[in-house]
């Protein structure tokens, strides 16, 4: 199935965002952030026929933080994330992998990323979720997990295409178990979330990857108009 993540209209109150994306799609991403922010309003996406996934917020979280009781309140963010996808029927939460501050900082960085991921399969012990976690792109060297070099345990993986072609990692992360994606293009030199066809990434070449794959496949835009442009070259590559 082929969604919309909420981001596209991330300026709009969350009805008005889930009533565009369900003219256009059958699957929606929230992206809790901002006036989508699932912790504060979890009633509204009862309201529309959609598929949900959701990603977790960006804000206050992160996983891999070298500060203790940072990770554990991110650690709590992420099990009140499930519950509300519990709530709505959303069988997949995307996270981020964290980020660090200084270099010298990344070996604890990545000890606290290894604590984290293991508690995050205990967190989805009994449910239908599975929590999904994001390579991230090289616009910034802050961030965990850039590269296909990380053991995600029994996490599932969400391959963001876009961010992939700027580490110029896609092949590589084409060999992963990837259980979401998300769609967007760029032509590798910074991650600038264009419509499908508008940079240098060979969809075509990915056609049967993301035919054969069962997961969802998010268009991750910045407005409606490229969203439309992807659904459009998706459709012209009969992508489903």
């Amino acid at each position: 199935m082929i969604g919309i993540s909420s981001y596209a209209f991330h300026d709009l109150p969350l009805s008005e965002a889930l009533e565009n994306i369900e003219k256009l799609s059958k699957g929606a991403e929230i992206f809790s952030e901002g006036f989508h922010d699932l912790l504060k309003d979890s009633e509204t996406p009862y309201s529309y026929n959609l598929e949900y996934t959701v990603h977790a917020p960006n804000t206050d979280l992160n996983i891999g933080s070298i500060r203790e009781p940072m990770r554990k309140a991110g650690m709590e963010l992420i099990q009140g994330m499930v519950d509300i996808c519990s709530q709505i029927d959303a069988r997949v939460l995307v996270v981020h992998p964290g980020y660090f501050t200084y270099s010298c900082d990344i070996p604890d960085a990545r000890v606290s990323l290894k604590k984290s991921l293991l508690e995050l399969e205990k967190i989805t012990d009994g449910t239908d979720i599975k929590i999904c976690v994001e390579n991230m792109p090289s616009d910034w060297n802050c961030f965990l997990f850039q590269y296909p070099d990380l053991d995600l345990g029994n996490n599932g993986f969400a391959l963001d295409v876009g961010h992939a072609n700027t580490t110029q990692t896609l092949d590589k992360f084409l060999e992963y178990n990837i259980s979401h994606f998300h769609i967007h293009d760029n032509t590798g030199k910074s991650d600038e979330h264009l419509w499908v066809g508008a940079g240098n990434i060979d969809f075509k070449g990915m056609k049967d990857v993301l035919k054969k794959n069962s997961g969802m496949k998010v268009l991750e835009h910045r407005s409606r108009d490229y969203v439309e442009k992807s659904l459009k070259a998706i459709k012209d590559l009969d992508i489903k």
